[in-house]
C-alpha cells in the first residue's frame, strides 16, 4: 500500500510539473508567434507627424502614451514620425489626446511658468497600406490637426497664451482588419481608496521587481513566458513576418547575455510615481524627475565607446477573473 501511494504521489507531481512547463513560453515559442496571428489582404498602417513650437507635452491614442515630451532645449519636434498601431485594437473611431505644458526658456535656461502665444503641436494622421514585400505604400493623409488659434494684431497665436495647461482632444477613423479585446474586459485599476492603491501599488512594485530580476539573473526564455502575449497583440497590430517578429524580439529586447553586449545594469525601482492610462485599466511606474519608465538602467555593446541609457516600458493590467497582473 505504501508503494502503491508513493506511486501514485509521484505521478500526480509530475503530472503538475509538466502542466507548469506546458504554460511556460521560450524564445522559441515568441519566434513562432507568426503562426498563431492573422494576416489580411488589406493591412493599414497608421501613423502620426508631429510638430511642435515652444511646449512640452504629452500625446496619447486611446489614453495610451505615443509620446511624453519634456522640452529641455527649446528646440521642438519637426515632423517626427510615430507609429500608432500599437494602440489601435479595434476599427472605428480612435481618439487621440493632447496635453501641453510650458516650454524651454532658452535666455534663463529654466521652464517657462506658462504657455505662450507660439506655443502649439501640429498632429498630421496618415495611413498607408502594406504591400506584398512587407514595406509600405503611399501614405494618405487621414487627419490634420493643429491646437486652437486665434486672431490677434493680423497674427495667428495660440487662444491658450498665459495658461498654464491646456488640453484637446480629436478623433479619426481606422479601418484596421483586427480586433484585440485584452482591455475590454480588464480590470479598472484606478480608485480613490487609498488603501486599495498602496495594495496595488506593492503588486505592481513586485512585478517590477521581478521582471527587473529576471534581467539581471533570470534567462530571456524566463523573459520570454511573460511577454509572449504582449508580442503576440503587438505581431498582429504591426502585421509582422516571422522574421520581422524574430528580428523584434532578438534585437529591441536587450539581455545582459547577449554576445553582443560588454556591459549591462538595471537600475532599483525607485524613484517613481504611479500613473494610470487606458481609462484606468493601465497601470505602470514613471521616475518623477522625467516621467520615463522606472525599470531603466544602461548597456554597452562591444563596438561602442559609451554606455547607452535604456527605459524598458512596462504597461501592466489585471485580466478579467485574475488576480494577477500581466504585461499589456
Amino acid at each position: 500500500m505504501k508503494n502503491l501511494i508513493f506511486i501514485l504521489l509521484a505521478t500526480s507531481l509530475t503530472a503538475c510539473g509538466q502542466k507548469k512547463n506546458e504554460n511556460m513560453k521560450t524564445s522559441q515559442d515568441i519566434y513562432t508567434i507568426e503562426k498563431e496571428i492573422k494576416h489580411f489582404d488589406n493591412q493599414p498602417h497608421y501613423g502620426a507627424y508631429i510638430s511642435t513650437n515652444n511646449c512640452s507635452f504629452d500625446i496619447l491614442i486611446n489614453g495610451m502614451p505615443v509620446i511624453k515630451y519634456m522640452d529641455t532645449s527649446g528646440s521642438g519636434l519637426s515632423g517626427s514620425y510615430f507609429p500608432l498601431n500599437w494602440n489601435i485594437a479595434t476599427k472605428g473611431s480612435q481618439k487621440i489626446t493632447i496635453k501641453l505644458r510650458p516650454g524651454f526658456n532658452q535666455n534663463t535656461n529654466v521652464l517657462n511658468e506658462t504657455l505662450h502665444a507660439n506655443s502649439g503641436v501640429q498632429i498630421k494622421i496618415v495611413k498607408s497600406m502594406t504591400n506584398k514585400d512587407g514595406s509600405l505604400g503611399d501614405e494618405e493623409e487621414v487627419k490634420n490637426y493643429i491646437t486652437p488659434q486665434k486672431e490677434f494684431e493680423n497674427k495667428k497665436v495660440a487662444s491658450y497664451d498665459g495658461l498654464k495647461s491646456f488640453e484637446d482632444q480629436f478623433t479619426f477613423n481606422a479601418e484596421v482588419p483586427y480586433s484585440i479585446n485584452n482591455l475590454e474586459t480588464a480590470e479598472v485599476l484606478v480608485t480613490k481608496d487609498e488603501q486599495k492603491l498602496k495594495k496595488l501599488e506593492s503588486e505592481v512594485v513586485a512585478k517590477y521587481n521581478e521582471i527587473r530580476n529576471i534581467y539581471m539573473q533570470g534567462t530571456k526564455d524566463d523573459l520570454a513566458s511573460l511577454n509572449y502575449n504582449k508580442e503576440k497583440r503587438v505581431a498582429q497590430q504591426l502585421y509582422l513576418s516571422d522574421k520581422d517578429i524574430k528580428e523584434r524580439w532578438d534585437n529591441d529586447y536587450q539581455f545582459r547575455t547577449d554576445s553582443n553586449l560588454e556591459f549591462f545594469d538595471l537600475k532599483p525601482i525607485e524613484n517613481y510615481k504611479m500613473t494610470f492610462y487606458a481609462d484606468g485599466k493601465i497601470v505602470c511606474l514613471e521616475k518623477i524627475n522625467n516621467e520615463k519608465s522606472a525599470l531603466w538602467g544602461g548597456f554597452k555593446k562591444k563596438d561602442k565607446d559609451v554606455v547607452t541609457t535604456t527605459y524598458i516600458s512596462l504597461y501592466l493590467y489585471r485580466p478579467k477573473n485574475s488576480n494577477k497582473l500581466e504585461i499589456y
